[in-house]
């Protein structure tokens, strides 16, 4: 059981329908987040979730708000066997934005 806290509040869920959804999502929850914390005193937040797997596939964002930093990606891992030897890859998009920038010109760039 990846997140047990998902499940305390479900005796209180009147309508069965919400009810179901949210043991839908404990069920399909496979998520990671963390932070780091910065030598300036901010933080860094970063939440990832397998969203398929056949393939595997992750998806994943990051941000650092008061540095105007975000990325957002999604990793696919493959893998080859090659006779006496394995290799696992990694495929995948990450894009980078600078949130402050171009602000003052019309927008992100």
């Amino acid at each position: 059981m990846a997140h047990p806290e998902l499940l305390l509040p479900l005796p209180e869920v009147q309508d069965p329908v919400e009810r179901f959804l949210s043991v839908v999502k404990f069920y399909l929850s496979e998520t990671f987040t963390c932070y780091w914390d910065f030598p300036d005193h901010t933080r860094g937040y970063y939440i990832s979730e397998q969203t398929s797997h056949h393939p595997p596939k992750s998806s994943y964002f990051y941000m650092a708000p008061e540095h105007g930093i975000r990325i957002d990606g999604a990793l696919k891992p493959h893998s080859k066997f090659l006779g006496n030897s394995a290799a696992s890859m990694m495929e995948g998009v990450a894009i980078l934005r600078f949130m402050d920038i171009g602000k003052t010109r019309g927008g992100e760039k």
